[in-house]
């Protein structure tokens, strides 16, 4: 069921089911007011890649006013989602929730070594199983759409300095069933994020031995890694191609029938220079040039990001286009004829707003990592303490913990994290104020403009 595939075809529409999706062209998966929970670990907590996603559909459905919450952990696993599930992610009355996890759950340093305890790994994937399978059926009743994501890899193949705790990509692949499992099970979504960073890591590291698609640490994903994880997401939920469609005819009502997501208000057909007015009703979707370097392994802007201009009838030569007086770039006529995907100008006056949109995703997830790192310490380490309002008594508590945290791993860390904690607390409720202000100005820079185009053939 949730694998197949079909395709229909219905007054006109191309319409697409993959992995239990069905969408038509340009339809939003979360409609317009959907409240989206973003489940998992620290790579949910990271952030980066549900902030690529709410760029792309922030742009591509300018209209369709939707909300993303982190709700990732770092550290967390399968029974931790159990236990936050009411104060951290159902508080959000969610239409939506998307789970990743696994990467905690199947205890990384039970690898990597000789003597191995195979009964304690079996136990604990067995405890990943029943816990998962626990939080998806409350997910199910309680929000009812949900999509599930096979867990990002463990980087076991890379020759780094770090050490290698060799099997724990094994075991993740064995949680990647489990989500497949109750995929089907539970009628949810399902987003393969395995296959495609193994791929990567695969083909490149024929290269190159020491590349790997994850960061150095083998577990956390760099920015170009997310967006590669994003793109997955946008394949697996079958999201539309075009930011809009801009063909070009004779006239001005064969320009408008032939196009797709724009209206067309005025065409001139004159001596050497065709000039139109028209306005795209998406914008294209930016990348961050921290993530660019994933453009190479993956066609997102052929699959998702295409904003089409086809000219048809020109004469041969070449032609400079114009967009609100500015020079974008130089074409032949062929090039216009068989048609350009103008996402890949970035000093298009429509890019120029979609990094607006960018800057106002990446300002809200700045804002956002705040409270996860307040909402770390609070269900990692505050949980044995009934009242957390005296912020001295918290910082004594604390302090305690972290002398028990000595002689484990992530010590600096931790210490890091109580010092935020005690520093921060007092501005929760300023932060969590601001947070619906950041998210509505996402939808302020987002609303496409008018624009004049103006195609003129060069001497």
């Amino acid at each position: 069921m949730c694998m197949k595939y079909k395709i229909i075809l219905t007054l006109g529409l191309f319409i697409q089911t993959l992995n239990g999706f069905t969408q038509e062209a340009n339809k939003a998966l979360f409609p317009n007011g959907s409240k989206v929970c973003f489940v998992g670990n620290s790579i949910t907590n990271n952030g980066e890649y549900y902030n690529d996603l709410w760029m792309y559909y922030a742009t591509r459905f300018p209209n369709e006013k939707i909300h993303f919450f982190n709700c990732g952990i770092s550290g967390d696993v399968a029974a931790g989602i159990l236990k936050r599930m009411d104060k951290d992610i159902l508080i959000h009355e969610p239409t939506h929730a998307v789970m990743m996890i696994g990467m905690n759950d199947v205890k990384r340093d039970l690898y990597g070594k000789k003597d191995a305890n195979y009964e304690l790994k079996q136990k604990v994937l067995m405890d990943y199983n029943n816990n998962t399978d626990a939080a998806v059926s409350i997910l199910k009743k309680r929000v009812g759409n949900v999509i599930l994501l096979k867990p990002s890899v463990y980087d076991q193949t890379a020759v780094l300095e770090t050490p290698n705790l060799y099997g724990v990509n094994d075991a993740l692949q064995r949680c990647a069933e489990q989500m497949h499992s109750l995929s089907e099970k539970y009628q949810t979504g399902l987003v393969d994020f395995q296959t495609i960073l193994l791929r990567i890591n695969k083909e490149e590291q024929q290269k190159d031995s020491a590349f790997t698609i994850i960061g150095k640490d083998r577990v956390h994903p760099l920015s170009a890694g997310h967006f590669v994880m994003a793109y997955q997401f946008l394949k697996d939920t079958n999201a539309p191609q075009y930011v809009s469609k801009l063909v070009i005819g004779n006239d001005l009502a064969a320009s408008q029938k032939a196009s797709f997501n724009v209206e067309i208000k005025k065409q001139s057909n004159k001596s050497k220079a065709l000039t139109f007015e028209c306005l795209e009703k998406s914008l294209p979707c930016p990348v961050k040039e921290s993530a660019k370097k994933a453009l190479k392994w993956v066609p997102f802007n052929d699959e998702f990001n295409t904003s089409l201009l086809q000219v048809k009838s020109l004469e041969s030569g070449n032609y400079n286009l114009f967009i609100d007086d500015v020079l974008i770039a130089s074409f032949t006529d062929e090039a216009l004829k068989t048609g350009i995907n103008l996402s890949l100008y970035q000093n298009t006056p429509q890019y120029q707003q979609a990094t607006k949109v960018m800057y106002a995703c990446v300002k809200y997830r700045d804002a956002e990592s705040a409270i996860r790192n307040l909402r770390f310490v609070e269900f990692n380490q505050l949980s044995g303490l009934k009242d957390q309002s005296d912020l001295t008594v918290v910082e004594q508590y604390l302090n305690k913990r972290l002398e028990s945290l000595k002689d484990g791993g992530h010590y600096e860390y931790y210490q890091k994290q109580f010092k935020n904690y005690i520093l921060k607390k007092n501005e929760e409720a300023e932060v969590l104020k601001k947070l619906p202000v950041l998210a509505a100005a996402i939808y302020e820079v987002n609303q496409p403009k008018p624009h004049v185009f103006k195609i003129e053939k060069k001497p």
